[in-house]
């Protein structure tokens, strides 16, 4: 009787994993019916003045709409450097993000907008602009989807807070050669296919999907 319980209770587990999945998929589909552009940033640290500095803007066929790194108005935090490569010395001939705004402004205005992280990403860009008296009105207008919440989903979190890094989820999705110093742009690409990659668990074979199952639950 204990048997029928453990694996009954182990089925009605997968069941209800592989119906998670399948809603998972159709989330990734509607974000990508949407056509939207894919943004990544690298920061100067994670405090309360961090800054961007360096964007990448992907449309929805992939095509690089913006790219540049950007010169901060304040040092770039160790951790952060050693993180992502980019010290401080090589931006001073790079642009402020004060003469890039404009045009990243226009690009995402009125697009869905997939980010990884959207809290983070919105803070910097917000934070980046109070650097420069900027208004902030276009931020709280755009339509940020974040990219965050589906991979916790999928791959489960990598810390006590919930929630998971880009660098564990782009692992369990099996995107290989992701590293954190690849740039804004390898970034933005690597989001794409991860997004892509959840997108098809709607479409996958039920012993596929009950595979996949079966290893989240395991």
């Amino acid at each position: 009787m204990e048997k029928v319980t453990y694996e009954h209770s182990l089925s009605s587990l997968e069941k209800g994993l592989t119906n998670h999945l399948t809603r998972l998929g159709e989330s990734a589909n509607y974000w990508l019916s949407d056509h939207p552009v894919y943004l990544s940033t690298k920061s100067s640290g994670s405090g309360e003045y961090a800054q961007v500095i360096e964007i990448a803007i992907l449309d929805a066929d992939l095509s690089v709409l913006f790219h540049s790194q950007i010169q901060p108005t304040v040092t770039i935090d160790i951790d952060a450097e050693q993180l992502h490569g980019i010290n401080l010395s090589s931006l001073l001939e790079r642009p402020k993000w004060s003469e890039v705004v404009l045009q990243v402004q226009q690009l995402l205005i009125g697009r869905q907008v997939v980010v990884f992280d959207g809290l983070f990403e919105t803070r910097l860009l917000k934070q980046s602009c109070l650097a420069f008296n900027l208004p902030l009105d276009w931020l709280d207008a755009l339509t940020i989807n974040s990219a965050m919440a589906l991979a916790v989903n999928a791959y489960g979190t990598d810390n006590r807070y919930g929630t998971v890094s880009i660098e564990y989820a782009m692992i369990k999705a099996n995107i290989l050669g992701f590293r954190n110093d690849n740039g804004a742009v390898a970034a933005t690409y690597a989001l794409f296919n991860m997004l892509k990659i959840i997108a098809e668990f709607s479409g996958l074979p039920e012993p596929e999907k009950q595979r996949l199952a079966y290893e989240i639950a395991v």
